[in-house]
């Protein structure tokens, strides 16, 4: 039997039973014309995994725009970034909330049908997904609920439309649970603390309605989830255990600020307590749970140690930043370059600039295609935490952190109009320990300064972490290193100019919300933090290069009226597309009548400078063209003078000992140096003189 459910405030009516009835929850879910699908599955796990399997999964299909995919197959091929950032998002909310040692596959998979290009997909991605877990026997802890905000003529609008967040230089979006906010992920041009706290709690009370209609969906339903319990394994007493083999020795023996020391004292604790137990340890998956055991009462006895004598493992205060150094301008044949440090998460940037063809083209569901100016792509090699995997391309986590760090510059930098040239900065993280995003964001900046891009401000970043006590006390710690995100409970980032802030993020481990004094404290530690890199990073630059490298080719721009774009663009682009094979040169001509010449500086860039303006009819007279005869006729010779624009030389201009053997003295395709002698613009007739005759 299909069941339909509303939630007029926001538009949402799902229908239960319609579709994939074979899976565990499926959710089919409509907001004005934008459909789609979330469906969950669990399977048994054979092997101890020693984390939860949790896939999800989210597609645009373009058939929901009524498009058909480019290229050759013609068919959804891999994840777009927009995708995969989408799927993280839904990740990110839902993973803290399954229960402890719950270990069996879990997918979800969102699948968007149809889109009315006004309803976005993302945050109902959440929410059925959400929705599809709750009602499936899967054991789930939420609901979840999302509200995606902007801000458009100083209004703030909940669940925009597209055109509402294009129009907005401020997007977040909000995820919770009724106890607290579980994730956070937006952008802003320098909003302050105090106005993006209050911003949270109005999004919060928005969260707990979207829940309380899941929760009144699943009781018109008749759902009902029992307390999970697993009963393969004896967690209570080999928990037990572990606390009993830690005391404060062995846990300060932990406390040093070198990461490969305290991973071989931590690795032989683990092997000397799996070698006590052996005999009962029989068999691999027992092994694996034990071991599972120890590192988590490990991770709380820790948590309990450290917040008792007042500072961290590596020897810092709680509100401490790792020393920080910068440099920048260390790669010679790079337009511009930047080594940022802090601790040992280490960020190499180098920026490049393109002309106009080098945007990335996208092909949105949402709109037509777009063009990105600015690319900001992040690396993650596998030695840059010691280990050795295989490089597959970007992962998930690598599309993620670069989003968010170019999330944090987009409001600083130029727009095309001050700064024509396309931008594309590259990082790779040579050496990390907690929050490469935000060195990223750090190394990011000094790299565009250096390469002479004109950044309105500087931005710095800094990820703070929390502790909770067994006794359910919080501390929040600033700079959150590798090791204390492995049992901390949150991952708050946060980038921003002097003004504000510019991007965040947030995800957490705890099974509800935080209290909101976490988030003002974090919010607040934060901002000193960041002041306090900023500081680092102008001892080495203060404000951008005055000039881009001479390894940068040259950008010309210049206007041309817009009913003479067709003249320079040619029959089919015939004439453009000889322009720019001829000189070299890329040419962008906007529909404005804008034209940027992107080339090396020298006679080929002048010349295809002077062929656009005089196709353009930007003809001075007393310009001096290199000419070529192209006709003869009784009353002159007609010189081209760039392809596609000729003008008359009068037989009356041409000396007369000449006139009578035109055709020898100068034969067709000669070359002939002329003079503009006179322009009608009205007409577009161009009377030319030959120069030194």
């Amino acid at each position: 039997m299909v069941r339909k459910f509303v939630l007029p405030e926001f538009g949402y009516e799902v229908q239960i039973g319609k579709v994939a009835a074979q899976a565990d929850g499926a959710v089919w879910m409509q907001c004005g014309g934008t459909v789609i699908l979330s469906a969950a599955c669990q399977a048994q796990q054979e092997d101890f995994p020693g984390f939860l399997p949790l896939s999800v999964e989210y597609r645009e299909m373009f058939s929901a725009a009524g498009k058909i995919p480019g290229g050759y197959f013609k068919r959804e091929g891999k994840y777009t970034d927009k995708e995969v950032l989408t799927a993280r998002l839904i990740d990110r909310a839902l993973r803290p909330l399954f229960p402890d040692h719950f270990f069996n596959k879990v997918q979800i998979m969102t699948t968007v049908y149809s889109t009315d290009r006004l309803n976005m997909p993302n945050t109902m991605s959440l929410v059925s997904s959400s929705l599809a877990l709750a009602l499936s026997p899967i054991p789930f802890l939420g609901p979840v609920g999302v509200v995606e905000v902007a801000r458009v003529d100083g209004e703030w609008i909940f669940n925009p439309t597209y055109p509402q967040t294009q129009a907005s230089a401020l997007r977040m979006v909000v995820a919770g649970t009724v106890e607290g906010i579980c994730m956070l992920e937006g952008s802003a041009d320098g909003i302050a603390e105090h106005e993006l706290l209050e911003l949270f709690k109005v999004c919060h009370e928005k969260v707990k309605r979207i829940i309380a209609w899941q929760e009144e969906i699943c009781r018109e339903l008749g759902v009902q989830k029992a307390l999970y319990v697993d009963k393969s394994f004896d967690w209570s007493t080999w928990e037990q255990r572990a606390v009993a083999a830690f005391d404060d020795a062995k846990l300060a023996a932990l406390c040093t600020d070198d990461k490969k020391q305290r991973s071989t004292v931590l690795e032989q604790y683990q092997t000397d307590f799996l070698t006590k137990y052996a005999a009962e340890l029989t068999d691999d998956t027992a092994k694996q749970k034990a071991a599972y055991a120890f590192d988590g009462q490990f991770k709380h006895l820790l948590t309990d140690f450290t917040m008792k004598r007042g500072k961290r493992v590596d020897g810092r205060a709680f509100e401490q930043v790792r020393p920080v150094s910068v440099e920048v301008g260390l790669l010679p044949f790079v337009h511009g370059s930047a080594l940022f440090q802090r601790g040992e998460t280490q960020a190499l940037a180098s920026t490049t600039l393109g002309g106009g063809q080098d945007e990335q083209r996208i092909e949105e569901l949402m709109g037509e295609e777009t063009h990105r100016r600015f690319m900001l792509q992040y690396n993650f090699p596998p030695f840059s935490v010691g280990e050795v995997k295989p490089m597959r391309g970007p992962s998930r986590r690598d599309v993620g952190h670069g989003s968010l760090a170019s999330s944090a510059l987009t409001c600083v930098l130029p727009s095309k109009e001050q700064f024509p040239y396309s931008l594309r900065v590259t990082v790779d993280i040579l050496e990390s320990s907690g929050s490469s995003s935000m060195a990223t964001v750090c190394g990011s900046v000094m790299s565009l300064m250096d390469a002479g891009v004109p950044i309105s401000q500087m931005v710095s970043g800094v990820a703070m972490g929390l502790f909770k006590s067994t006794t359910g006390e919080f501390q929040v710690i600033t700079d959150l290193s590798g090791f204390e995100d492995e049992f901390g409970w949150m991952d708050f980032k946060v980038a921003g100019t002097d003004g504000g802030i510019t991007a965040i993020q947030m995800d957490i481990k705890n099974k509800g919300g935080l209290p909101w004094t976490v988030f003002e404290a974090a919010l607040r530690q934060a901002k000193t933090a960041r002041a306090e890199i900023m500081a680092k990073m102008r001892t080495v630059m203060t404000q951008p290069r005055s000039e881009v490298s001479s390894l940068v080719p040259k950008i010309i721009s210049f206007k041309i009226p817009t009913n003479k774009i067709g003249a320079v663009i040619g029959t089919g682009g015939k004439t453009i597309r000889e322009i720019i094979e001829q000189t070299g040169t890329t040419i962008d001509i906007e529909d404005d009548g804008s034209v940027n010449i992107f080339g090396q500086p020298g006679e080929k860039m002048d010349q295809a400078v002077n062929w656009v303006k005089t196709l353009a009819g930007n003809i001075e007279e007393g310009a001096i063209y290199p000419g070529k005869v192209r006709r003869h006729a009784e009353f002159g010779m007609f010189i081209e003078l760039v392809p596609g624009q000729d003008g008359l030389l009068h037989i009356s201009a041409i000396p007369k000992a000449n006139q009578r053997d035109m055709d020898k003295i100068y034969p067709l395709n000669s070359d002939l140096l002329v003079q503009v002698a006179a322009y009608d613009p009205t007409t577009g007739r161009i009377k030319l003189k030959i120069v030194n005759q």
